[in-house]
């Protein structure tokens, strides 16, 4: 579905527990490419609804306000629209294929199955308030603000 381009990252230490782990073989420890976590904002999902895909082996994070501005995008016969309308399929997909438990969502979504492997990290969606105070020098009402906060 998702063509996977093999490009070299660095070799860290993971610091974080990710999808994927150091691994210990005997005495030494085993360098892997860090996983680092994506936040996505609504522009990037609507100009590309594979997008979720694209990020190899690192995790994706969608803020509430993102699946919101998604859901009011969707009607129209713009590409924009249509775009958002699969965006949206395809996380219906990833839940639905995740099943009934709750806490799955918390611990994230693996995004390996869909992406037929092209994508090994997981998807994480909001599901808690987050209160952080912006900086008086950004607006507090505008969307893109408080996914960066």
């Amino acid at each position: 579905m998702v063509e996977r381009k093999i490009r070299p990252a660095p070799l860290t230490l993971v610091a974080r527990k990710s999808a994927k782990s150091t691994v210990k073989s005997g005495p030494t420890t085993r360098l892997v490419p860090a996983s680092k976590l994506f936040v996505l904002d609504t522009n990037v999902l609507m100009h590309d609804p594979t997008s979720l895909f694209r990020f190899e082996e690192h995790d994706i994070y969608l803020p509430i306000l993102t699946l919101e501005e998604l859901d009011n995008n969707k009607k129209g016969m713009t590409e924009v629209a249509r775009n958002a309308r699969q965006v949206s399929r395809f996380l219906d997909e990833l839940v639905t294929a995740l099943g009934e438990t709750g806490d799955g969502i918390a611990k994230g979504i693996p995004l390996d199955e869909k992406s037929n492997g092209a994508a090994t990290g997981r998807l994480f969606l909001q599901t808690e308030t987050i209160s952080t105070a912006l900086p008086p020098s950004l607006a507090g009402g505008k969307a893109d603000n408080q996914i960066i906060a």
